[in-house]
C-alpha cells in the first residue's frame, strides 16, 4: 500500500479515531489495487482517473458471491477516497484535491433498512439467554460466557451504542449508583454520560463481580466485555454470539413469527433502542440526543411515525390543535 495511505491511517489515529483508521485503510486497500492495476500512482492520479475507478466500483467489482455492491456500500469507498485526498491536500503533498468534482451515487432516502426487535421480542431474547445460562454451573467457564453474552446484549438493547461503541466499554465508566455508562469517544466525537435501566445495571453487576474475573485472563485489562483471546471483544464475536442467541429465541418462542423472518445484526440492536423508546413515548429530539446523532433527520430515519401517531402528538402537544 501506498506510504501516504499509511500515513492518513496514522493520523486518524492520532485524533482518536482508530476504528475509522482501521475502516478507512480496508477500503483504501482496494482503491490502492486497483491503481497498481492501471500502473498509476495515486499522487498523480485525474478527476476522470478517479471517476474511471468509481465506475469500476460500481460496475467492474463483484463480492464473493458475485454480487454488485449496494450503493451504501459504493458510496463509501468514495467517500473515503475523497478523505485520502483532501487530507493530502492540507498536507501540502498535492496542489489540488482532484477529488473534489467527483460525485457521490444517488442512495434512495428512507428509513434505515435494518431489521429490529419489537418489545415482545426483545423480552424473548433476554429471557431465552438468561435461561440458557442458568443450565451450566455457576462459576465455570462456560456459565461465565454465557453471563457476558447476556449483559452484551442486555447493554445493546439498553444503550443503543454501536457495536464499536460496546466494544470499547472500559469497567471503570459503568457507575452503579447513579445507574450510569460513559463512553469517550463514538466515532470520533466526544463521549457522554447516559442512563441505563436498573435491570440492565443488575446483570452488568453479575458479569462484573462474578463472570468476568473467571474470562479476563490479561492483567490490568479494563474493556468491560472481553475477548475469546484478545482484551476487547472482537467484532465478529460479537455477531456469533448474537447469532447464537437469535437461534435459540426462534427455537423457544415459536409464537413470535416475525422474528423468524428477520435478520439481526449489531446494528439491528440500536435501531430497537430507538425504536422502542420512540414506541414508549420518548419524544424525538431525546431519541436523538441519546443516539448521539448529527440531526434529527438521521434519527427519524430509526423513528417511523405512522399517520395516526402523528395525528395524536398534534391533539395532545400543539397549542392551537
Amino acid at each position: 500500500m501506498h506510504q501516504t495511505m499509511d500515513d492518513f491511517a496514522a493520523h486518524l489515529r492520532l485524533t482518536g479515531r482508530e476504528t475509522t483508521a482501521d475502516g478507512y485503510l480496508h477500503v483504501l486497500h482496494y482503491y490502492d489495487a486497483w491503481l497498481r492495476t492501471q500502473q498509476l500512482d495515486p499522487l498523480r492520479v485525474t478527476t476522470d482517473q478517479i471517476r474511471a475507478y468509481q465506475r469500476w466500483v460500481a460496475e467492474g467489482y463483484r463480492s464473493a458471491d458475485g454480487e454488485k455492491l449496494g450503493r451504501g456500500t459504493q458510496a463509501t469507498r468514495i467517500a473515503v477516497v475523497k478523505s485520502y485526498y483532501a487530507w493530502l491536500e492540507r498536507r501540502g503533498l498535492i496542489i489540488k484535491d482532484v477529488s473534489k468534482p467527483v460525485k457521490y451515487p444517488k442512495i434512495p432516502s428512507g428509513m434505515v433498512r435494518k431489521d429490529h426487535l419489537s418489545l415482545q421480542e426483545a423480552t424473548a431474547f433476554l429471557q431465552t439467554q438468561a435461561r440458557h445460562a442458568q443450565q451450566f454451573k455457576e462459576g465455570s467457564y462456560k456459565w461465565a460466557r454465557e453471563i457476558q453474552s447476556l449483559a452484551m446484549l442486555c447493554t445493546a438493547i439498553a444503550t443503543g451504542r454501536r457495536r464499536t461503541g460496546l466494544r470499547n466499554l472500559k469497567v471503570p465508566w459503568v457507575n452503579f449508583e447513579r445507574n450510569e455508562v460513559r463512553y469517550e469517544r463514538d466515532k470520533g466525537k466526544p463521549g457522554r454520560v447516559l442512563p441505563v435501566s436498573p435491570w440492565c445495571m443488575s446483570i452488568l453487576k453479575t458479569y462484573i463481580e462474578r463472570a468476568r474475573p473467571i474470562l479476563d485472563w490479561h492483567a490490568e485489562n479494563d474493556y468491560l466485555f472481553v475477548g475469546w483471546d484478545t482484551q476487547a471483544m472482537a467484532k465478529n464475536t460479537m455477531s456469533i454470539l448474537i447469532d447464537e442467541a437469535y437461534g435459540r429465541t426462534v427455537a423457544e418462542n415459536p409464537d413470535l413469527t416475525e422474528l423468524t423472518t428477520k435478520r439481526i445484526t449489531p446494528h439491528s440492536f440500536r435501531v430497537s433502542y430507538a425504536t422502542l423508546l420512540f414506541e414508549g413515548g420518548c419524544n424525538i429530539r431525546s431519541v436523538n440526543e441519546l443516539m448521539s446523532h448529527a440531526s434529527l433527520s438521521q434519527t427519524a430515519r430509526y423513528t417511523p411515525i405512522p399517520v395516526e401517531n402523528m395525528r395524536q402528538i398534534c391533539r395532545t402537544a400543539h397549542p392551537r390543535a
